[in-house]
């Protein structure tokens, strides 16, 4: 199969995601600031790591899914992506009651992955 553009962007959008999952797990504070809903200390640092590690293994299949030039699987996981983008600013948009720069984050995750999806069903045609 020859190399299209929806390999090396899935890579990209990997490695934004290990970025994130990294973050989240090392420092969830400022992450969950980042995204608009500060949290200081207690449980909810608990699950701003679960989500970090959501991100990271999300990551992970999208980086070992890339690695066999699977496009099938890459579309998958872009449309999985694109979900949990799209959940993720509907549960902080509920939290904030407001639109916030903020949220750009999340608007920027479903772009991305709505971009990265579109390309992989181009490529599979």
């Amino acid at each position: 199969m020859a190399a299209t553009l929806g390999i090396p962007l899935s890579l990209l959008a990997a490695c934004a995601l290990l970025g994130i999952g990294i973050l989240a797990l090392f420092s969830p504070e400022r992450l969950a600031a980042a995204y608009g809903l500060p949290v200081r200390e207690g449980n909810a640092l608990g699950f701003v790591r679960a989500t970090g590690a959501r991100d990271a293994i999300l990551a992970a299949a999208i980086l070992a899914t890339a690695m066999r030039h699977d496009r099938i699987g890459l579309a998958v996981l872009a449309a999985l992506g694109l979900a949990l983008s799209a959940i993720d600013l509907t549960i902080a948009y509920t939290h904030l009651r407001r639109l916030r720069r903020e949220l750009l984050a999340h608007v920027g995750g479903i772009l991305g992955f709505s971009v990265l999806l579109i390309i992989l069903v181009a490529d599979l045609r």
